[in-house]
């Protein structure tokens, strides 16, 4: 019996472990990812900016449009003169896109 519950405690710390290992993986490939994916607003296509998180193909071209007609982004901050785009959507954009 005592073996049984050794056996039961040794498997669980086993998995736990596992488990804390696989999720401490994942969180840093996301973080990987996410310094991959730095789009620069100035010189993105259509495609880099759809792939982006909550940006479409009409967010994109908006903000390709304008860009067309102000010049280039001084500023990330400058996404929210674009039609469409707010405060929020910058608060998700501002770690993957840049102005330089």
């Amino acid at each position: 019996m005592k073996k049984l519950i050794f056996i039961l405690l040794l498997s669980s710390v086993f998995m736990t472990t596992y488990a804390n290992n696989a999720i401490a993986e994942t969180a840093k490939s996301k973080m990987s990812q996410k310094k991959m994916t730095m789009v620069n607003l100035n010189t993105a296509s259509l495609e880099q900016l759809v792939s982006l998180p909550g940006v479409g193909k009409k967010k994109a071209a908006a903000i390709i449009e304008y860009r067309k007609k102000n010049g280039k982004f001084k500023s990330v901050d400058d996404l929210v003169n674009v039609k469409g785009i707010g405060k929020k959507m910058l608060g998700k954009l501002k770690g993957q896109v840049k102005a330089s």
